[in-house]
């Protein structure tokens, strides 16, 4: 069974009122307490991240395609329905991967139909305590089945060195990419942050490197912050050096402002700039070319995961780590990081004269 996304997803904000129907600037008078306009209706829409926002709009999609199907009413769904949902997407397969919808799929179904149901005025609804029960039996069942997660390789200090020694420092694409891994791992940053950053942004000096961040997952008020990234990321390595390198080869290029990590030809030429995609792109190359082991698990993504599990190897608290790294109080997911460090350290197994 197989279940088909929509060709062109419609954001949830056109298939469902944020909470009013948009209407002119012209509405009578009496109607217009209960409207917005649609410069309004787009800033509220702009509130959720558009790859989410996106996301949102396929699954949604998705549940009134199905209910149309089925002959049950989307909107608003009973528990009955999006427990039924959640099942049927739980026993189909993704058109995309080609292999059963995952648990965190689902729960991001969920998620969306829960969105436009708020936005739609019924908030709260639907009920989903039975739909989260199928989900927990999914995640039981492939546990049983033996399936692992499959998590991107945390490129730690070794694994850097590794991939800057791919890079060719006498190229301006060369130090770019030198610049996006140091900037990764020192940033513990995502690859959206790092396709983000301007020149302006960037700060080199005698002992850091500093970069603004003016908006995050975790900021999204965008209150922005500083984040101060040691110039001896190791005793071999110089971040310092690394990023203002690259920013000498742009300035060389006439390239003093805007965004910081760009396209760069096989001529040498500089282009618009980069995209997070194409930061992923390039360490997954890099690693390649490198011959790494697990070569294939190697993304931007395991820049973020590498320091903080370098960082707890050195036993630097969590709530360092986590505050550095952008991650929110309540994320367990730096704790993924941060776990096998701790079981190593403090091993009940291990000599006493050997625990840290």
């Amino acid at each position: 069974m197989t279940v088909s996304d929509a060709d062109e997803p419609r954001l949830i904000g056109e298939l469902v009122p944020l909470e009013a129907e948009l209407v002119s600037e012209q509405a009578p008078d009496g109607d217009r307490d209960q409207h917005v306009s649609d410069a309004t209706a787009s800033d509220l829409r702009r509130a959720t991240a558009a790859n989410t926002e996106r996301a949102y709009a396929r699954w949604w999609n998705m549940a009134l395609a199905w209910c149309e199907q089925e002959g049950r009413t989307p909107l608003p769904m009973t528990a009955q329905t999006v427990a039924e949902f959640i099942g049927h997407l739980k026993r189909s397969i993704s058109p995309t991967t080609g292999k059963p919808y995952s648990p965190a799929s689902l729960d991001q179904a969920l998620s969306a139909i829960r969105t436009a149901h708020f936005r739609a005025g019924f908030e709260g609804q639907p009920q989903s305590r039975a739909a989260r029960d199928i989900i927990k039996v999914h995640r039981q069942d492939r546990a049983r089945e033996g399936w692992r997660p499959r998590r991107a390789k945390p490129v730690t200090l070794d694994v850097l060195r590794l991939l800057l020694s791919q890079c060719d420092t006498d190229s301006l694409s060369g130090r770019r990419n030198a610049a996006i891994l140091v900037l990764g791992y020192g940033l513990m940053g995502r690859r959206s942050e790092l396709a983000a950053v301007t020149i302006e942004q960037v700060t080199v000096t005698d002992e850091w490197v500093t970069v603004f961040i003016p908006i995050s997952k975790t900021d999204t008020n965008a209150r922005g912050e500083d984040v101060d990234i040691p110039r001896a990321i190791a005793p071999d390595l110089d971040a310092g050096v690394i990023v203002r390198s690259y920013l000498e080869g742009l300035a060389e290029h006439g390239v003093t402002a805007g965004p910081l990590l760009r396209r760069v030809d096989v001529w040498g030429n500089v282009g618009p700039s980069m995209t997070a995609a194409s930061v992923n792109d390039i360490v997954k190359r890099l690693a390649k070319e490198a011959n790494l082991t697990a070569a294939e698990r190697t993304t931007a993504h395991g820049l973020r995961a590498g320091a903080p599990t370098d960082a707890a190897e050195r036993g630097v608290p969590v709530p360092f780590i986590a505050e550095h790294g952008r991650w929110s109080k309540n994320s367990t997911q730096v704790l993924t990081y941060v776990r096998p460090a701790d079981r190593r350290r403090n091993n009940p197994l291990l000599p006493r004269d050997n625990r840290a």
